[in-house]
């Protein structure tokens, strides 16, 4: 039996990346807004969704993309005091890589700038497959990222670890056994209520489910 593919939402799965998020846009709207105009309300809900589509809700009369780049600008200047792996994650990942494995990533963060994080913290090499929102497929919940690293790993089976609503049901979508990766109290809830196949608060109880599971 073919093992499945183990694929992972990256920011606020595999990393830690909510206090460069939240800074990165606190910075933007401190220019082309007002600080207080960025709500603990605003701060939950753009965890996850495509910088973009939020940047055109926020900021409708500015040139979204120059807000963007000076987001980016501020976030890679920042990168290594504002952001780390989640625990556990470099540890899952070697030990998934040595049970045979083949891992991913399925993002709605641009190649360059999740190339450059995984280039600076020394992760590239625990990833077969990156698909990112530039790829031009549909964004989550959308199953075609998933469905798209599948195809490239050459596996009929998968595994999708995320921390978001819309990160779970592109996995139901796409067929695959679903973990709520519990990383934000905020949204524990919402994740759970999905009903996923598995949650977790640390990304070490994965090896776990796959021992459960039959998978290893």
């Amino acid at each position: 039996m073919s093992l499945p593919a183990v694929l992972f939402d990256f920011d606020g799965t595999v990393m830690d990346s909510e206090p460069a998020v939240l800074a990165s846009y606190l910075h933007v709207f401190e220019i082309y807004a007002s600080a207080p105009e960025f709500t603990d309300e605003r701060r939950t809900e753009v965890l996850g969704p495509p910088l973009e589509k939020m940047m055109r809700i926020y900021f409708p009369d500015a040139d979204v993309y120059e807000v963007m780049e000076e987001y980016r600008r501020y976030q890679t200047e920042h990168l290594k005091e504002l952001m780390k792996p989640m625990p556990g994650a470099v540890e899952l990942l070697k030990q998934l890589h040595e049970d045979g494995y083949r891992t991913g990533i399925v993002t709605s963060r641009l190649r360059e700038s999740l190339e450059h994080i995984l280039d600076v913290f020394e992760m590239k090499d625990l990833f077969d497959v990156l698909v990112c929102q530039d790829d031009g497929l549909p964004a989550k919940p959308a199953p075609d990222g998933i469905l798209e690293a599948c195809r490239q790993l050459g596996c009929d089976k998968s595994i999708y670890v995320g921390d978001s609503v819309s990160d779970l049901a592109a996995g139901k979508n796409a067929g695959s056994v679903t973990i709520a990766a519990l990383t934000n109290l905020m949204k524990e809830q919402s994740l759970l209520d999905f009903g996923p196949d598995y949650a977790v608060h640390h990304l070490s109880e994965i090896t776990e489910i796959m021992k459960g599971t039959g998978h290893e």
